[in-house]
Parts: structure tokens; sequence; C-alpha cells
């Protein structure tokens, strides 16, 4: 279509429509935009604060690369590093681009070269700025930080002033503003409690050390004028920038069906009343030695033998260690690894934090339309990180899981003496369906016996079982009669 002209409509001339501009300033990363319902307000202010090497700098470079390949011209201001240091720490990064800076699409200028070692003027930083936004024609700017010029003035009403006249100047730039800010540990949300004032957005940015090392998060605590998700988003720095891992929120309104699925295990099913419901959660719990995680892998095998996409989820043992298991019962589970039917997700707990982990599951499952999940084992897990993470996700996975209508089975090692604590933990109202493995003394014997403890929404089996670890897999036997011991 040539521009400018009209476009025939039937008999009459209608005038085409032109394209209208987004009311968004993507901050290149997805799930921050997500999170702040398309992105930042195009023509604001943002402030990001937080201590030292919490990741602010990084993001405000991201962002101002999100424009470069906009193809927007960006202004980037800093105070606190020398221009060489700040290019150095920022290319190693997969999204700098070296020819944006040659080409003068962006111009990177230290406040500290044009003040020429002299203290800050803030009327003449001020004209500075605006002036070299006028002259560029820009629509991203960085000042980093706005904590560094404060420091420079002498008195706190000086400060306040800059920062008031600063946030005049930016309202009428048309351009989007970037502010940073070197705040304590202790949660403020600027330096000098004035910074939040001028703020159409602010994200608070935070390091924290954990039992598994630091980690990093991010509060959006403020946008002004929009719906936001206020919540901590836990993030990382990759070598391509900010990656962001959102919580899953869900609902009570996933999808119920009476649709039954083998265990893989005949008694099972039986004992079950025709086998678990398609979208149902099992726990299984046992003593070490009792068969968790091949109730789980034959629980897969079921799935993959009729064609269902499953996911091994796997926190003590290697891939390559699982498909050696398999084989020592005659499954060979590597050809549906290469057929890419089955995925093995193998990983220490420590590695990623929780919500990392949560992350890469669900992109798993919905990458791969995930029909069967076995996770081995949920204690490793819980030896790894505190309590409350641990039980947050628990419930997350749980909750994900029945949205997509996964069928899950999840083990959990517990001594004998625990069983039954465990069965009734706070924790087990999260199963459909729980599954009790353990060893008791017979005849001179420690003999391994299953029982079902729970099954949402229908009958089962409440006898023990005797079952055997044989060379096909786990086998079943009678009920056994008259057995008396502890639960």
């Amino acid at each position: 279509m040539v521009k400018g002209k009209a476009m025939v409509k039937g008999k009459k001339r209608v005038a085409a429509r032109p394209a209208q501009p987004s009311p968004h300033c993507s901050s290149g990363i997805a799930g921050l935009d997500g999170m702040l319902g398309g992105g930042f307000p195009k023509d604001s202010v943002i402030l990001l604060s937080g201590p030292p090497g919490s990741g602010k700098t990084i993001l405000a470079f991201q962002w101002i690369f999100e424009g470069i390949r906009k193809k927007e011209n960006c202004v980037y201001i800093t105070v606190t590093e020398p221009l060489f240091k700040s290019l150095k720490n920022i290319e190693s990064m997969d999204f700098y681009d070296r020819k944006a800076v040659e080409s003068g699409q962006l111009r990177i200028i230290d406040l500290r070269d044009i003040s020429k070692g002299d203290s800050f003027d803030h009327e003449r930083t001020i004209d500075f700025i605006e002036k070299e936004v006028v002259d560029s024609n820009a629509k991203r700017l960085c000042i980093d930080s706005v904590t560094a010029i404060a420091y420079s003035l002498d008195d706190k009403a000086k400060i306040r002033k800059f920062i008031y006249e600063l946030g005049q100047t930016l309202a009428t730039l048309g351009c989007t503003t970037v502010l940073t800010s070197e705040v304590s540990e202790d949660g403020r949300l600027s330096a000098y409690g004035v910074e939040e004032f001028i703020s159409d957005v602010i994200i608070r940015l935070d390091q924290l050390e954990g039992v598994n090392g630091f980690s990093r998060r991010m509060l959006i605590s403020k946008v002004r004028g929009r719906g936001y998700t206020a919540d901590f988003l836990p993030f990382r720095i990759k070598p391509d920038g900010i990656v962001i891992y959102p919580r899953f929120r869900a609902m009570l309104d996933y999808p119920s069906t009476g649709e039954r699925l083998s265990t893989g295990v005949i008694t099972l099913d039986e004992m079950l009343q025709g086998g678990l419901f398609r979208g149902s959660l099992t726990s299984i719990i046992g003593s070490s030695g009792t068969g968790k995680s091949l109730f789980g892998l034959q629980f897969l095998k079921e799935g993959l033998e009729k064609g269902e996409p499953c996911l091994y989820a796997g926190f003590e043992e290697s891939a390559d260690q699982v498909i050696r298991n398999a084989k020592g019962f005659g499954w060979d589970i590597e050809k549906f690894v290469k057929s890419g039917l089955l995925t093995l997700r193998c990983a220490y707990p420590g590695e990623m934090s929780m919500d990392e982990h949560m992350a890469d599951i669900k992109a798993i499952v919905e990458a791969k339309a995930i029909k069967r999940c076995a996770l081995d084992s949920l204690s490793s897990i819980s030896t790894s990180f505190p309590h409350e993470e641990f039980v947050s996700f628990v419930m997350l996975l749980c909750q994900y899981l029945r949205a997509k209508s996964v069928t899950g089975m999840l083990t959990a090692a517990v001594v004998d003496s625990r069983l039954r604590q465990a069965s009734e933990s706070h924790t087990s109202v999260l199963y459909d369906n729980i599954v009790m493995l353990r060893n008791v003394e017979m005849e001179g014997e420690l003999r391994p016996v299953m029982n079902i403890i729970k099954m949402r929404g229908s009958a089962h089996s409440k006898g023990l079982r005797r079952y055997d670890i044989t060379g096909t897999g786990i086998a079943i036997g009678q009920p056994m009669v008259g057995y008396e011991g502890n639960a």
C-alpha cells in the first residue's frame, strides 16, 4: 500500500487509519513487561533502587539496548564510573551493540568530564541533560546514578530542589527516563526520600544471601495510573541479560475428569478402583530402599508405551543413571528420550533457586505438552532450602500441574518411625492420593509392605499388601490377613 493513499471499500473511499503508537516502552525483559502490564509507560520516569551489586546498571543498559534495537536514539549518563569502565562491564553482555555506540545512536556521557572536576551546579547539570536529550532526539535516557549527583550537593535542601527540578524537566522532554538510586539494604526505596515522588514507576532490586549462595529479586512497588503485579520477582543475571522467574498464580478453576490412568502396576490399579484420575497428584512416601523411584519410573513407562509425553524431574541422580536403572528392569527408556517423548530433567536442588526450578519445569511441560510427571524426590529439595521456600514450591508445583491436567507422582523419603507423621503433615493436603511404603519385621526379616492412605474422590483398598521389587518392576501380592504391628 502506498502511504497516504485511501483504501477502496465497496463504493466508498475509506482513509487508511494510521497505526497507533504503543503506550508502552519495553524493558527488554519479557517477564518484567508482563508484570508491568506491557512495559514501562512511555515518557515516564522509572526509579531503579537498591544496594550496590543488585543489578540496577545491568537492567538500565538492557532497557537502553532494547531501545537501540527498536531504532530509538538513547542517552546514557554515568556519574559513578569512568566511561571506559562502564563500557567494559557491559561489553560481555549479548545485548551490547558496539555499532550503536560508534554511530552515535547511543551517547554514553561521563558527567564528571563535563564538570571538569568542579562541584556540580544543579541548574547547569539539568540544562546539560536537557540539551543532550533534545539535540540527539533521544527516546530513552538513563542517569546512573541520581544519588551520585546528589552526593556532590552540600545540603539536603539543595538535593531536594535538584531532584524536584530534574523531575519537572524530565516531564517535558518527551522521552522515557530511568534513574538509578543507591540505597542500603534497609528496604528504603530511595536515598533521600524525594526521588520516589518524581517517579512514575519504582522497582526495588536486592541481592540476598541464602543457604545455597546469593540470590536476586526485584519488587515493583509503584506504577502510576496502571495496575501491576506487586510481588517479589526472583531473577538471575545471565549472558543475555536479566531473566525473571515470575511465580505461577493458580485459580481454583482447573479441569477435572473421571478418566482413569494405569499406574503401570496392575494390582495397584485394582487397589485404586481402576487407577489414578487424570490430572491427579500422588505422593509416594517411604523409607530408603522401598522402591519409591521405581514406582515413579514404572508410572512413566506405562504412559510412554501409550504415546504420552512424560517428564522425569530428578534431584538425586543423573540422566544416565536413571536410564541405567531402568535397563536393570528391562525397560529401554533411552529410545523415548531420543524420540523426544520422555524428558529427563536432572539437576541438584542447590544449582538453582526454587523459582528457577519451577520455571524450568513449567517450560518443559508447556513445550512438550507433558501428560505425566514423576518428581524424585521432594526430600532432596526439602533439605536444600528453607522450610517456607520448600512448602511454597510444592504448593505452586501442585497447583500448576493440576492446572495443566498433568498426572503427577512425587516421591519423598521418610524414615519408618515418621511415616505416619509425614502422611498427616500440612503438605499432605496438596495431594489427591498418598501411597505409603515401609519395611516391617516378619518372621525375623524386614519385608516391604504398602497401603493406600488416601485417594480423593474414590473408594480404595485400605489393607496392607506385601510387594516385591522383581526383575521386571514392582509386583504387589495379596492382602495381609491377621498381621498386627505399628502403622
